[in-house]
């Protein structure tokens, strides 16, 4: 099978794969896992503290931080959606670069220092278990071609999960704004109206997919 046709292959299993009860929600929480990084680490690099992370089986999640002044509470807001589409884009290039090993690796240590300093929910920490299991697996093996479609599927994961929750967060401002998440969050901080912010988040998630159609085509 061709790289491209092998790709919509993954992006059609991308589609489908959420509506298959337990499994396809256990591979989306990849997205909500860096979704919820993007929070923790930009209250970091704002001298912020982060109390813990959440991972939910419904592919929700929380990042519970401290910040000492409105800015930093904003960016760190601003940062879950367009850093997990970011991680999207940065996981095709480096299945494009040839270096799917690293990044089936890099998810996993990732993920296990989010379990060491900040998940502390049942299922958060189960998820992250089974989930680095599953790459070790891989990795025991190295079996080339079998990293290769797992780094690439976890690439479309991230990228179409991007989407694909922006665009609900868009429909959600609109129908009750108080209930859109980030969005919510950021018309509370600077007034501006939640589906302003969702479009925003789509906007650029958008782009980040146009960027990847490039680069893979």
């Amino acid at each position: 099978m061709s790289p491209n046709l092998t790709l919509l292959l993954f992006v059609a299993i991308a589609l489908l794969l959420p509506r298959i009860p337990v499994v396809g929600k256990f591979f989306n929480i990849i997205n909500t896992g860096l979704h919820e990084l993007g929070h923790a680490l930009m209250a970091l690099l704002l001298d912020g503290e982060v109390h813990k992370i959440e991972l939910f089986k419904d592919t929700s999640g929380a990042t519970v931080t401290q910040t000492k002044h409105k800015a930093a509470a904003f960016l760190i807001s601003l940062a879950g959606y367009p850093f997990a589409a970011s991680m999207g884009w940065f996981g095709f290039y480096l299945v494009q670069s040839g270096a799917a090993m690293g990044m089936v690796i890099g998810l996993s240590v990732l993920f296990l220092l989010m379990l060491l300093f900040w998940i502390r929910n049942w299922y958060g920490a189960l998820w992250v278990v089974l989930f680095t299991a599953i790459n070790a697996l891989l990795v025991y093996y190295h079996n080339s071609q079998y990293i290769q479609y797992a780094a690439m599927f976890y690439a479309v994961m991230i990228l179409t999960e991007s989407v694909v929750s922006s665009f609900v967060l868009v429909v959600l401002s609109f129908k009750d704004a108080s209930k859109a998440g980030d969005a919510t969050n950021l018309e509370n901080i600077t007034h501006v109206p939640a589906p302003i912010w969702a479009l925003l988040f789509l906007s650029y998630t958008l782009w980040v997919v146009y960027r990847v159609v490039m680069m893979v085509i």
